[in-house]
């Protein structure tokens, strides 16, 4: 019986070979002071003038940004009545007109970007994300789109008919409806709204179909009329890409001229979008570009942090490598060589 046993071991043995018993030449580099102080300072070379880079490149970007949701111009009426403002909901929905004036205190070169900049909007909540249909967006065959609830189906109130909501769905239902109309120095401005949304999702992800049965109700925050076609309505591609913060910009449209400094840029406001009800805030923006996209100084400032850290760091396995200077490998460094109090004695036996 031992010797099956054994035999059995043995079999379970991996194989004799150079491979399974690592003993391949390998590479065992000694991190030494130097060789570490080495690496990082590396690292700094690299990262500080990429931080530097992207930071100028961020600061180059110029924007004008201007909250208007809380502006009394754009606010007051945006709840009739008292028992309205109590709700935060208008029954009407009618809105407010409103007009801003910004001054660009450098000139923004064309194209000028115009955003809307959304605070305390949860566009990624499970319920919110989950409520649309893919394959009806892209005009693929689909059996049933119940998981757009609880906007899959319109109700007619005169037979109780239903027709289905296409697009469906909440993020459907919620299309932001602010609109915006500008003027520069007196002279009215377009603003393209083509060439705004990813080309992956207006070619893919959207169809080119008419929608039908969308949210028309003027009292329900968001929802308006979608068109010519799904896919060319680009600002509703725009909001349909989920935002993964609470706090984002959506692309509105392009202004394809510069705005010189110090020129008063009039915007009309139309107030729709209901953020009121639960705490949310709206800013229009107007920006330009840099080679790296918006003005973001985050990641200019991480490569700078990195940099910087990976300098001192290396300056610190610098000085440990000249002063108080070690031989690396030392043997008589180890604790149980050395023979000093009690460490004698123990090795006395």
């Amino acid at each position: 019986a031992a010797g099956a046993r054994e035999s059995e071991m043995g079999k379970q043995e991996p194989k004799n070979s150079r491979f399974t018993q690592q003993q391949l030449p390998a590479w065992r580099p000694t991190l030494t002071p130097a060789a570490v102080s080495g690496m990082l300072f590396v690292v700094a070379v690299v990262f500080i003038p990429l931080g530097a880079v992207c930071l100028g490149a961020s600061n180059s970007v110029d924007e004008v940004r201007r909250r208007y949701d809380d502006d009394p111009a754009c606010f007051a009426g945006f709840f009739p009545t008292d028992a309205e403002a109590n709700r935060r909901r208008s029954d009407a929905g009618a809105g407010v007109t409103c007009e801003l004036t910004l001054t660009p205190k450098r000139t923004l070169k064309a194209p000028v970007y115009v955003y809307y900049e959304m605070r305390n909007v949860l566009q990624n909540h499970r319920r919110f994300v989950k409520s649309r249909s893919d394959d009806q967006l892209a005009g693929r065959p689909h059996d049933a789109i119940g998981f757009c609830e609880p906007k899959a189906y319109v109700v007619n109130d005169t037979d109780g008919t239903k027709s289905e909501v296409n697009p469906c769905g909440l993020m459907a239902w919620s299309t932001f409806n602010d609109t915006y109309a500008f003027e520069v120095d007196g002279v009215e401005v377009p603003v393209n709204a083509t060439g705004i949304a990813w080309r992956s999702d207006v070619v893919e992800k959207f169809a080119d179909y008419k929608p039908a049965n969308v949210n028309d109700d003027v009292a329900t925050r968001g929802g308006r009329a979608i068109g010519p076609s799904v896919s060319r309505d680009e600002r509703f591609v725009v909001w349909m890409r989920t935002a993964a913060l609470p706090k984002f910009r959506k692309l509105w449209g392009r202004i394809e001229r510069d705005i010189p400094a110090g020129a008063t840029v009039r915007v009309r406001v139309h107030n729709l979008w209901n953020a009121y009800a639960f705490g949310g805030s709206k800013s229009l923006v107007l920006s330009t570009t840099s080679f790296l996209g918006g003005k973001n100084a985050f990641l200019g400032a991480a490569y700078l942090a990195v940099g910087t850290s990976c300098a001192l760091a290396s300056a610190v396995f610098l000085y440990f490598h000249f002063k108080p200077p070690r031989r690396v490998g030392d043997m008589s460094e180890l604790s149980w060589q050395k023979t000093s109090g009690v460490s004698a004695r123990v090795n006395a036996y």
